[in-house]
């Protein structure tokens, strides 16, 4: 038990180093935008932030799941296999209902910053996957006002996966 409890922990502060890495090159990118000197190891990253947005999420929230599932594991140990999948399905719960209840003022800031509307109607109902040399768009739902009804429905599947994952 203790060694699973620890790969998990490992685990969930390696992801919270490379975001850290991520953000300093989201910073730099920042730094250099509009800059006239050469800037090769973030010029990518400047003519596309997805390549760093895409693997920024994933990291923080596989973070979140790790440390989320250390402590359900830790909480409630056992080796049955249906009892597993729901402490990974609980800790999937928190995750989504975390990063869900961020969407409406995390898609309103980038709104403000291009000078849109807070809620924009016509936003785009599409999002960029950018990671490696792969990306794509794919079609969402969650869009304009449907973003605040996230928020309450991130904190109710927080909650129900904190249940879940202790108590059930």
């Amino acid at each position: 038990m203790q060694i699973e409890i620890i790969i998990y922990l490992v685990l969930s502060l390696l992801l919270s180093s490379l975001r850290r890495i991520i953000s300093g090159m989201k910073n730099g990118c920042f730094y250099a935008k509009g800059n006239k000197y050469p800037t090769p190891l973030l010029d990518k990253y400047i003519k596309n932030i997805h390549f760093l947005e895409s693997p920024a999420w994933y990291v923080q929230f596989g973070s979140l799941f790790f440390s989320t599932l250390a402590i359900f594991r830790a909480l409630n140990y056992t080796t049955n296999i249906f009892d597993i999948l729901m402490q990974v399905g609980a800790s999937l719960l928190v995750v989504m209902g975390s990063s869900g209840m961020a969407g409406y003022h995390f898609q309103g800031y980038i709104n403000h910053g291009s000078n849109l509307p807070w809620v924009d109607i016509k936003e785009n109902p599409k999002s960029e996957f950018a990671i490696g040399n792969v990306s794509f768009w794919w079609k969402r739902s969650w869009k304009g006002n449907r973003r605040k009804y996230f928020i309450y429905i991130g904190a109710i599947s927080i909650v129900l996966g904190i249940y879940l994952g202790i108590f059930f």
